[in-house]
């Protein structure tokens, strides 16, 4: 049988995840193109990033999630303390920008379906992960648990987002950046 969002056997919704949020009821998941294009139309029609938690819940050890992320939404740079993270693209072209701590960068990265598609960060580095095509999937992948802000830092030297202006520019700054340097 195909996977389905709609099956509630296999998938649950999370109510309060800040995105479209599922989990997965148990760890065995088949992720096909069809599992992708549901969660790819969902987060089209509704404007909001969408994420298929390959895990049962925030408390698991290893968090796989396949996500559709829109490029109109700001991913401020942050690192995950203790965590390496790495990030597997299915469909779209993606950047991934490395910071040290005064925010100058000091890697970029372009991941595409075809050359360049899977990266991996070792922890404690300032990082951000910026669409360049409407809208991206991939995979990512790192330690759980999922405690909130206590295991992360966002960079002091970055927009907070509640200006949607000021984030809108600092990642235009980053994507010029990164065009300029290819």
């Amino acid at each position: 049988m195909k996977p389905s969002l709609a099956d509630p056997a296999r998938f649950w919704r999370d109510p309060k995840a800040k995105t479209i949020g599922y989990f997965a009821k148990d760890g065995h998941v088949l992720v096909d193109r069809g599992l992708c294009a549901e969660l790819k139309a969902e987060a089209l029609a509704t404007g909001r990033n969408a994420r298929l938690s390959l895990h049962a819940g925030p408390d698991e050890l290893l968090h796989q999630m396949v996500i559709v992320q829109h490029r109109s939404h700001y991913n401020r740079p942050k690192l995950h303390m203790g965590k390496a993270k790495s990030w597997h693209l299915i469909e779209g072209r993606m950047a991934i920008v490395v910071f040290d701590e005064t925010g100058k960068v000091v890697e970029r990265t372009v991941l595409d379906e075809r050359e360049a598609f899977l990266y991996r960060l070792p922890a404690d580095l300032y990082h951000t992960n910026v669409p360049l095509t409407p809208h991206v999937i991939h995979q990512e992948i790192l330690l759980g648990p999922f405690v909130g802000d206590s295991d992360r830092r966002y960079g002091a030297f970055s927009p907070d987002g509640s200006d949607q202006a000021a984030a809108a520019d600092y990642i235009l700054g980053l994507v010029r950046d990164l065009l300029s340097n290819d």
